[in-house]
């Protein structure tokens, strides 16, 4: 199976992701309903399911957002009994739900309305937990998440260091979606079609605050979104992905990060699996080549390209320092490996 498949989600799966992000949504809504931004975070979910359901539409997913949660726990019964073999797309899901933080800028929403507006993960933990049993995965592997994403960010850029002290993941997420311009965000994430105001608001939704970028429309196996670093991998294709690193570093940074956490968290301490890990090394090691050669040419007129050489550059040094990271997590994991055998 191809490296850049592992980390894509079925439309069945896709649907399953967006319904439970949705949910976590309003489990923090519910538990601020008494408050005085209570209305503003409706009205940012309203224009959020908006998005995902034009997404779902153009990934010919027949139906709409899940909201019942009796009928969103049976369908993850149902993903979790169609994953027995490959557990992988549980953990990516439930990695993408461990970062998510809503009420990002979205669509003709002002961000200045919204800049106040935060999201009480702490009160959504119960939830969030619940959630991991609907996935058949121990609830432990949420805190491991966070807490190795903090630590990746902070190996990988000192840039935001002091932005990390005493914060989540989540934090980290909603500052970085914040530096993206709606455009840009339309462009990168929206499926095939959408334009305007649709795009963007399929883009930002796709991306979920940061956490996700839709992709892989045509893609064999029925992939529908790239989840849990795998978007870097896209890359290579020239597909949307690559145009984003000429316009932010953050999103290189971001998806480096996420890459680490799938390494060290899921494919070494959950499955075990040497193998794919050596293949995603092998995948890193490609893509920095060819965006070096991209580098290269960029640099044939660089009073013209200055600024995306200079972002091109900090995108190919975090990918650089992850893939250092992860071949010393797998380094680390082989040796341990042996010890016990012996």
């Amino acid at each position: 199976m191809d490296v850049l498949q592992k980390f894509g989600l079925n439309e069945e799966q896709t649907l399953v992701m967006f319904s439970l992000q949705r949910s976590l949504i309003f489990a923090d809504i519910i538990a601020e309903e008494k408050s005085s931004i209570s209305q503003k975070k409706k009205e940012w979910l309203s224009v959020w399911e908006k998005g995902v359901n034009d997404i779902l539409r153009e990934f010919n997913v027949p139906v709409t957002l899940i909201k019942d949660k009796y009928l969103l726990e049976e369908q993850c019964k149902v993903v979790v009994d169609k994953s027995k073999n490959l557990k992988t797309p549980l953990y990516l899901i439930l990695l993408e739900l461990s970062l998510f933080d809503p009420y990002f800028p979205l669509g003709d929403l002002s961000w200045k309305f919204y800049e106040k507006v935060s999201y009480s993960s702490k009160k959504v933990e119960p939830h969030l937990k619940e959630i991991s049993s609907w996935l058949d995965i121990n609830y432990e592997y949420i805190n491991r998440y966070k807490k190795t994403f903090k630590k990746s960010v902070k190996s990988l850029s000192g840039f935001y260091k002091k932005m990390l002290i005493g914060a989540g993941a989540g934090t980290l997420l909603l500052a970085i979606t914040a530096g993206f311009a709606a455009p840009y965000i339309g462009a990168l994430a929206a499926p095939a079609g959408l334009f305007g105001g649709a795009a963007v608001n399929a883009g930002l939704a796709a991306l979920g605050g940061g956490a996700v970028a839709a992709g892989g429309l045509g893609m064999a196996g029925g992939t529908a979104v790239i989840v849990g670093g795998g978007s870097i991998f896209g890359a290579m294709s020239g597909s949307a992905i690559g145009a984003a690193l000429g316009k932010s570093s953050d999103f290189a940074l971001l998806e480096s990060a996420k890459l680490e956490v799938v390494m060290k968290e899921i494919v070494l301490l959950a499955q075990k699996d040497t193998r794919f890990a050596q293949e995603m090394i092998n995948e890193q090691k490609k893509i920095i080549i060819n965006l070096e050669r991209e580098l290269s040419e960029l640099k044939f007129n660089d009073n013209e390209n200055k600024e995306q050489i200079k972002i091109l550059a900090k995108s190919i040094e975090f990918f650089r320092n992850s893939l250092d990271n992860s071949q010393s997590a797998l380094n680390n994991f082989t040796e341990d490996d042996d010890k016990n055998k012996k």
